[in-house]
């Protein structure tokens, strides 16, 4: 997607820009990327840029010149999913049991990592609990926690997962999977709290899942600062919006884009941003 849009904006920019496709950090990384001016623009999520504003944790100040672009590019889930071998049927479960969990989780500092320890906090359930329990808490790349799993090293992971994810896919096909319905009060909590969004894995996602299961729903969103010009953010946003079906030729998660909803997000949106969504009829 980066790529793609690198090619969609370079036509948009001052004569003799570039645009180049830093491939590193991520979720939590990239607002601090731009905060310290090693970037310009960045693909992000709601709930770290949202935290990121606000100087919470993992971020250590505010940074109120974040400002988004464009948001809602796309559909992602927080799922956590146990081995059907494992006798735990919910997180509440888990907690009452105080089951000797194997978990697999991504690095600290990592979106999955942060997802993992807050929605088990909502549980009452720490990372310390589970060693404390007799389990261990295993910071693995997404490769390794998959083969973790496959291999019956790990009995539980958790980490974000997009429709049709060859990873996860791959790892429900070989592995037979129990994934964990997120209640009600808590998918509200973090709404209200994070910006994430109540929502479902449709049944069949992947193999195993034989039901809609509630998780917690959210998407990518392309964000700069208030450094960018208003005249920049503005064409870098009707570009994107405008070019959903080349977004989609490369990237199929961009199906779920919808341009009329790309100013929906509880954060602040660039000013130039806000004056095409004026213009196209989004905003008011």
């Amino acid at each position: 997607m980066a790529q793609t849009m690198a090619k969609m904006i370079k036509g948009t920019l001052p004569a003799g820009s570039q645009v180049d496709v830093l491939p590193y950090s991520g979720g939590v990384g990239n607002p601090m990327l731009l905060a310290k001016g090693k970037a310009d623009v960045a693909l992000g999520f709601p709930v770290e840029t949202g935290l990121a504003i606000k100087g919470e944790a993992p971020y250590k100040k505010a940074n109120p010149e974040l400002k988004v672009l464009v948001a809602n590019l796309d559909t992602y889930w927080y799922v956590f999913a146990l081995r059907a071998d494992t006798p735990i049927k919910s997180l509440a479960e888990l907690k009452a049991k105080k089951y000797p969990l194997r978990l697999a989780v991504m690095p600290k500092g990592s979106s999955g990592e942060w997802d993992t320890r807050k929605v088990l906090g909502a549980y009452g359930i720490t990372f310390e609990d589970i060693i404390s329990w007799g389990g261990k808490v295993n910071y693995v790349s997404f490769p390794t926690a998959v083969e973790m799993m496959k291999d019956g090293q790990a009995d539980a992971f958790g980490q974000v997962c997009t429709p049709g994810n060859p990873s996860w896919m791959q790892l429900a096909t070989m592995t037979k999977l129990r994934f964990m319905p997120i209640d009600k009060a808590v998918a509200e909590k973090f709404s209200k709290d994070y910006g994430f969004r109540p929502s479902v894995l449709p049944k069949g996602t992947f193999p195993g899942v034989d039901k809609d299961i509630p998780v917690l729903g959210f998407a990518t969103l392309l964000m700069a600062t208030s450094k960018m010009s208003d005249e920049t953010a503005y064409n870098i946003t009707k570009t994107i919006c405008t070019g959903k079906q080349e977004l989609e030729m490369a990237y199929k998660g961009a199906k779920a884009f919808d341009p009329k909803k790309a100013a929906e997000v509880p954060l602040p949106l660039h000013p130039g941003a806000a004056k095409y969504y004026r213009e196209a009829g989004v905003l008011k």
